[in-house]
């Protein structure tokens, strides 16, 4: 009995070893190679059909880089009630490369209130169709991009 119960042990510290000799050696990347395949991890992460939900911080994004093309809903990711998401869907940035540009196009532009608040002046979520090459900015607090799942049934029959 001892020695099955060796045998099973030995099996189970191998099999972890096993698992990860399949992952490519990393370790003579440089910085730039393991930034670009971290943004490529999370791509591929976001394209699952497991993802459900991730919390965008603060920040510029790139559709396609940084951001999957397609349609998604996004709400205000913050658990403080006084905390809002501010979202900026653009073509252009203007010379700090932070703000959206207003030359050539009109940015759109959207608060997003938090659910904790109970909604009131703003909606608590909205849905836009991200196309490659646009930028999304989020201000004053992080938001939540969950897949579109679709418009909700009006009843009309």
């Amino acid at each position: 009995m001892k020695k099955l119960i060796t045998i099973i042990l030995i099996l189970a510290m191998l099999l972890p070893a096993a698992a990860l000799a399949d992952i490519p050696d990393i370790s003579d990347l440089s910085f730039d190679e393991l930034v670009q395949l971290r943004d490529q991890l999370n791509l591929a992460i976001w394209s699952s059909q497991e993802w459900q939900e991730v919390t965008v911080p603060i920040g510029v994004w790139k559709i396609g880089e940084d951001i999957p093309v397609g349609k998604w809903t996004i709400s205000a990711a913050s658990d403080n009630p006084n905390v809002g998401t501010y979202i900026y869907y653009c073509k252009k940035l203007d010379a700090t490369g932070m703000e959206a540009s207003w030359e050539g196009s009109v940015p759109f532009y959207q608060s997003i209130e938090n659910e904790a608040d109970g909604g009131g002046w703003y909606p608590t979520s909205i849905d836009i169709e991200c196309q490659e090459g646009m930028y999304l900015i989020v201000k004053e607090g992080p938001a939540m991009f969950k897949p579109f799942s679709g418009k909700p049934d009006l009843g009309f029959h």
